[in-house]
């Protein structure tokens, strides 16, 4: 029996990537030990568009690209991350958010734990964009190319 080849795929993060995110402003919401993802909603749910990486990501689509949305956004809170994907018509084949029992975990661990769930549903990213260091150096960790499309020291 013959294993299907693996899809290959760009994932795109979403807050300070495709969203805008004042870190200084909303970062003690989510960054801290205990989140508080209501508030943190509340304050995405109107954020602007980056528009440069919006059109990489319609660019890529356009030439056939299969793209993966991965945030460190909780599962729980996917319909508000797809509302907000779906309101600035960004294209995308899955997401990738934040299990039920990572609350506590850092991004780079979120992160690594779904780029795992990626390959084990048949994906194989060749390009991550994202925009905080700490995940950027994880992705990279893994093998990965990561552009970072922003500063990213918090």
């Amino acid at each position: 029996m013959t294993q299907s080849a693996a899809t290959p795929c760009v994932v795109f993060d979403v807050d300070g990537t495709l969203a805008e995110f004042d870190a200084e402003r909303l970062g003690h919401l989510v960054h801290g030990v205990e989140k508080h993802w209501d508030d943190f909603h509340v304050a995405m749910a109107d954020a602007a568009l980056i528009a440069p990486v919006a059109k990489l990501m319609r660019r890529l689509k356009e030439s056939g690209e299969t793209i993966l949305i991965c945030s460190g956004r909780p599962k729980g809170w996917a319909e508000h991350t797809i509302a907000w994907l779906r309101k600035h018509d960004l294209p995308f084949d899955g997401i990738y958010l934040r299990a039920e029992d990572q609350d506590e975990a850092t991004d780079p661990e979120v992160k690594r734990r779904a780029l795992k769930e990626m390959q084990a549903d048949g994906f194989k990213p060749w390009l991550v964009i994202d925009d905080r260091s700490s995940v950027v150096d994880a992705w990279r960790g893994e093998g990965l190319v990561c552009l970072q499309c922003a500063p990213g020291d918090f």
